[in-house]
C-alpha cells in the first residue's frame, strides 16, 4: 500500500513503478481496504513492456486469476500484447437491463411468490439444460452473435442496436474455437451459470434525471429485470485451451498481438463474445416467457431492453490517434451516448448511469459493480443459509437459486455498499446518475 499518492482531485491514488503510472480510482476509505495481492496484481502489470502507461485499478478492484477484477490497461496494436488471462475465463461476462410495463403497486404478494417460483425453474447454475441448437446454428452464433437472433426472429434488428458493439464482433471465427468448447456451447445456450451470475427484478426506486429517465423510459415503481452472466463453459474452455499455449509467459499468459497465436485467441475470444450476447438473449426470452404466463390477461406484456454491456473482454481502439488493445477484466467500457448499468448487492441499490467527460481520465472505462469487500469463503463461513433468507425476507427481497453455498457467497455483506462507489464514480466526474433501483427478487447461480 506504500508509495501511492493521492492526486489533486482526491479521485485516484497514484504509483510510479517500472516507467509505468498505476492510478486507481477510490476513496480513502476504499483504497484502505484494497486487498495487497489485488495491488501487487496490478502493479506485476507494469513488468509487460509492452503494456503501456497507464495502468488503471476500479474502486471495485479484488484479485482475480493473475490480473486482478476490476483492471483496463492498453498495449499497442502494432507490436503489443494480447492476454487470455487480463481477460479472464468468462469471456464477456456482461449485464443486461430489460424494461416491462409492469408496476410494482400492481403486482400481487401471490404473483411475486409465483414469479419467484417460476423463474427458479429456469436453468440455473452450471446447467447443460439449455435451448436445444445444432451445430451449424452454434457456428453462426459463434460467428454472427445477435444477428443469428435476429435471423431466427428472436430479437428484432432494432434491438440489436442496444446492445454493446451491436451484439456482434466482427472478428470472431469458430474456427479457433476448440471442438471440447464446441460441445459445451451445444448445450449451455440460455443458462446463467453460478458464482456471482444472477437474475434480479428489481423496482425503479429513485429518478435522479428526469429527462435521460424518460429519454429509457423508465418511471419510479417500474419493473426490471437484471441478468449477469457471460460465455459459460464455452467462454472458460477457450480462455483454459489459450491459456496453455502461453503458459510459460510471466506474470501472466500472453502472447503478441499479431503473431499467429494472437490473431487466433483474438478471434476465438470474439466468438465467445458473441456467444455471450446471444446466452444473454436467449436467457431474457425465457424470463419474458414466463412473465407472459404470469401476467396472462394483464395489458400486453412488454419486455424492451435497455442496454446490454460486456465487462470481459479486449477490444482495438484508437486513443488520441493511436490505436491500442484495450484489456478490460471486470470493467466496464464507456461508450458515448450508452448507459452504463451498475449492479448492486442482493439488498443494495443499483444504478443506471450515463457517462461524463471524466472518462478520458479512465481509458473511458467503469466499474463493473460494486466489488467484493469478502471473499467468497469467508462470506459463506460468516452466513447461515436460514438467516440470509430470513434477512432477506425482513427486507422485502425474496431469493431464489440452485446452490444455498452461492447464495451464502454471494449474501449482501461480501460486497461494498453502492453509495461508497458512486460517491467516487460523481467525484470524478465519470457519470451522472439516470435512476436508482431495488432489487424484490434476486436468483443466483
Amino acid at each position: 500500500m506504500s508509495n501511492y499518492k493521492q492526486d489533486a482531485s482526491g479521485s485516484f491514488f497514484i504509483k510510479k513503478i517500472n516507467n509505468k503510472e498505476i492510478k486507481i480510482l477510490a476513496s480513502k476509505s476504499i483504497f484502505s481496504k484494497i486487498p495487497i495481492s489485488a495491488l501487487e496484481q496490478l502493479e506485476s502489470i507494469s513488468l509487460i513492456s509492452e503494456v503501456e502507461s497507464p495502468i488503471i485499478g476500479q474502486p471495485d478492484i479484488h484479485p482475480g486469476f493473475s490480473v486482478p477484477i476490476g483492471t483496463v490497461f492498453l498495449s499497442s496494436s502494432k507490436n503489443g500484447i494480447i492476454s487470455p488471462s487480463a481477460i479472464g475465463y468468462d469471456i464477456n461476462c456482461g449485464v443486461r437491463l430489460i424494461k416491462t410495463n409492469l408496476f410494482a403497486k400492481g403486482i400481487s404478494k401471490e404473483q411475486l411468490l409465483l414469479m419467484q417460483k417460476e423463474l427458479s425453474k429456469l436453468p440455473l447454475g452450471l446447467s447443460k439444460n439449455g435451448m436445444k441448437i445444432t451445430k451449424r446454428d452454434l457456428d453462426d452464433i459463434l460467428n454472427k452473435g445477435i444477428n443469428w437472433c435476429t435471423s431466427k426472429k428472436i430479437c428484432s434488428k432494432e434491438q440489436a442496436k442496444y446492445i454493446e458493439n451491436n451484439g456482434c464482433y466482427k472478428g470472431a471465427n469458430s474456427s479457433f474455437v476448440s471442438k471440447e468448447a464446441k460441445e459445451l456451447g451445444l448445450v449451455e445456450l440460455g443458462t446463467l451459470g453460478e458464482g456471482n451470475h444472477f437474475i434480479d427484478v428489481l423496482v425503479v426506486s429513485d429518478v435522479f434525471d428526469k429527462y435521460l429517465a424518460s429519454k429509457y423510459k423508465l418511471k419510479k415503481d417500474q419493473i426490471v429485470i437484471l441478468i449477469h452472466t457471460g460465455s459459460r463453459g464455452l467462454g472458460h474452455k477457450i480462455a483454459e485451451d489459450y491459456n496453455k499455449l502461453c503458459e510459460n509467459t510471466l506474470p501472466f499468459t500472453y502472447t503478441k498481438f499479431n503473431s499467429k497465436l494472437g490473431q487466433n485467441y483474438f478471434k476465438g475470444m470474439q466468438a465467445a463474445g458473441n456467444f455471450a450476447f446471444v446466452n444473454r438473449e436467449i436467457l431474457s426470452k425465457s424470463i419474458r416467457d414466463v412473465l407472459s404466463v404470469i401476467f396472462v390477461g394483464h395489458q400486453k406484456l412488454k419486455f424492451d431492453l435497455v442496454y446490454d454491456l460486456c465487462h470481459n473482454i479486449a477490444t482495438l481502439e484508437t486513443i488520441k490517434g493511436k490505436k491500442y488493445v484495450v484489456h478490460r477484466k471486470g470493467a466496464t467500457l464507456a461508450t458515448k451516448n450508452k448507459p452504463i448499468i451498475l449492479p448492486g448487492s442482493m439488498l443494495d441499490y443499483s444504478f443506471l448511469l450515463f457517462p461524463a467527460k471524466g472518462t478520458e481520465k479512465t481509458i473511458n472505462t467503469f466499474p463493473h459493480g460494486m466489488g467484493r469487500s469478502l471473499s467468497r469463503s469467508i462470506a459463506r463461513e460468516n452466513m447461515k443459509i436460514n438467516d440470509l433468507k430470513k434477512l432477506m425476507l425482513d427486507k422485502g427481497v425474496l431469493l431464489g437459486g440452485r446452490s444455498e453455498n452461492v447464495m451464502r457467497e454471494e449474501q449482501p455483506n461480501a460486497y461494498k455498499p453502492s453509495k461508497d462507489i458512486i460517491s467516487i464514480i460523481e467525484k470524478a466526474n465519470l457519470a451522472k446518475k439516470i435512476v436508482s433501483f431495488k432489487p424484490i427478487i434476486v436468483l443466483t447461480g
